[in-house]
C-alpha cells in the first residue's frame, strides 16, 4: 500500500497588536497638522481685526493713535458755547456780588443728612402749622424749598455738561499731544541723520522730557559727592552745608543744602582773568 503523505500546512503567525506609544506616532503629525492649521486660521482672524506691521497691507497708513469715532465739534459752536457762558456768568454775579469768601464760610450748605432734615422738617411743618414761628409761614417755608430745589437741579446739569465737555477736551488734549509727539520723533530722527536745523530743534525740544531737580528737594548723594568735587577743585561757584544730628530718645536731623552758581565771573591772580557768560 502507497503511503500517502501530508502536506505540510504553513502555520501563518498573527500579527502581534500595535503598542499604544506607535500608534500615538503615527497620529502625532496629523494632530500637528490640524494644530498649524488651527493656529494659521487663528492668527488671520486676529490680524483682520488688530491689523500689525506683518498682517497689514503696504499702502494702509500707520496709525499711532486708536481711530474715534466722536465728531469734532465745528468753530462756530464752541464760539456761541463760550458766548453763552460768558453771559450766564455776567448775569449770575449781580446775584452773588455782595457774597464775600468768609461770608460763605459762615453759610451752612446741604448735604445729604441736611437734605433729609429739611424734607422732614416741612413735613412736618404742613401737619403741624401752629409750630411755626411767626415770622416764618407755611407758604414762605415751601417757596424757599422750591427755589433751592430749582438751583440745585440746574448745577446738577451743569456739572453734567462739565463732565461731557471735560471728556471732549481730554480727546481734544490727546490728539493734540500725540501731533506734538509726532514731530518730536520726525525731528529726533531727522537729528541722527546729521540734519543740521533738525538737531538744533531737537535740542530745543527734548529739554522737556528732562526730568529736573524738583523745589525743596533734597540732592542725591552723588550730585552732592558730584559738586563738593567740583567746589574742592575750584571748578564751581557756590557752598555746601552738611548737617546731621545722632537720633537719641527723640527724632535726629539730617540737611544737605547744596547750593551752586553756574553762570559767574572766575578770575586768577594776576591781572588778567577769564568771564563765562
Amino acid at each position: 500500500m502507497a503511503i500517502k503523505k501530508t502536506a505540510n500546512k504553513k502555520t501563518t503567525t498573527k500579527a502581534k497588536p500595535k503598542a499604544k506609544s506607535q500608534v500615538k506616532a503615527k497620529q502625532r503629525p496629523k494632530a500637528k497638522a490640524k494644530q498649524a492649521m488651527s493656529n494659521k486660521a487663528s492668527q488671520k482672524s486676529v490680524i483682520a481685526k488688530f491689523p500689525t506691521a506683518k498682517g497689514k497691507s503696504k499702502n494702509a497708513p500707520a496709525l499711532r493713535r486708536p481711530p474715534t469715532n466722536n465728531p469734532e465739534l465745528p468753530p462756530e459752536y464752541i464760539a456761541d458755547m463760550e458766548e453763552s457762558f460768558r453771559s450766564w456768568r455776567d448775569e449770575l454775579e449781580d446775584f452773588s456780588r455782595h457774597l464775600r469768601a468768609l461770608d460763605r464760610k459762615r453759610l451752612n450748605g446741604v448735604g445729604l443728612k441736611k437734605l433729609g432734615f429739611i424734607g422732614r422738617a416741612l413735613l412736618l411743618a404742613a401737619e403741624n402749622s401752629e409750630f411755626l414761628p411767626h415770622y416764618l409761614t407755611l407758604q414762605k417755608f415751601q417757596d424757599d424749598n422750591q427755589y433751592f430745589l430749582s438751583l440745585r437741579s440746574a448745577f446738577d446739569v451743569l456739572m453734567q455738561v462739565r463732565e461731557i465737555l471735560w471728556n471732549v477736551i481730554i480727546e481734544a488734549s490727546d490728539i493734540l499731544y500725540t501731533d506734538a509727539l509726532e514731530y518730536y520723533a520726525s525731528v529726533r530722527e531727522a537729528a541722527k541723520r546729521r540734519v543740521d536745523p533738525a538737531e538744533t530743534l531737537f535740542n530745543d525740544l527734548a529739554v522737556f522730557f528732562k526730568r529736573g531737580t524738583r523745589t525743596g528737594e533734597e540732592p542725591t548723594e552723588r550730585k552732592t559727592l558730584t559738586d563738593t568735587k567740583a567746589l574742592l577743585h575750584g571748578k564751581k561757584d557756590g557752598k555746601i552745608i552738611i548737617e546731621n544730628i545722632k537720633p537719641h530718645l527723640t527724632g535726629g536731623k539730617h540737611k544737605v543744602i547744596d547750593e551752586t552758581f553756574k553762570d559767574t565771573a572766575e578770575f586768577k591772580d594776576t591781572i588778567e582773568g577769564n568771564i563765562t557768560e
